[in-house]
């Protein structure tokens, strides 16, 4: 939550066997999402928090197994690999294969 962070990423990381996603991204903007593969986690996976966060840029992430969460949101009982909340963000070459219930959830 500390707004702009433009040198700010996450890349080339593997992520799995979560109880509570893969990727949080709250308050900030022109944050970068690249090249990661998440596996076996909770809850949404690639999750834009507030739908205020805007400018950020995911890229060729993967989401696989993505599982209900009882614990989280009361969305997180019908997860998505990415959770999106603002159409202003970038979202190219990602991808989600086997998630219990969405790929993408847009939440505008």
């Amino acid at each position: 939550m500390i707004g702009n962070i433009y040198e700010s990423y996450v890349i080339g990381n593997a992520i799995h066997d979560t109880y509570n996603r893969a990727v949080t991204t709250h308050g900030v903007h022109y944050f970068t999402v690249e090249d990661n593969v998440s596996y076996n986690t909770m809850g949404h996976t690639f999750f834009i928090e507030d739908a205020v966060e805007t400018n950020n840029y995911y890229n060729n992430n993967l989401a696989i197994q993505v599982k209900q969460s009882m614990s989280l949101l009361n969305t997180d009982t019908w997860p998505a690999g990415f959770w999106i909340t603002h159409p202003n963000n970038i979202f190219t070459n990602n991808h989600v294969a086997g998630s219990d219930k969405f790929g993408f959830w847009f939440e505008m």
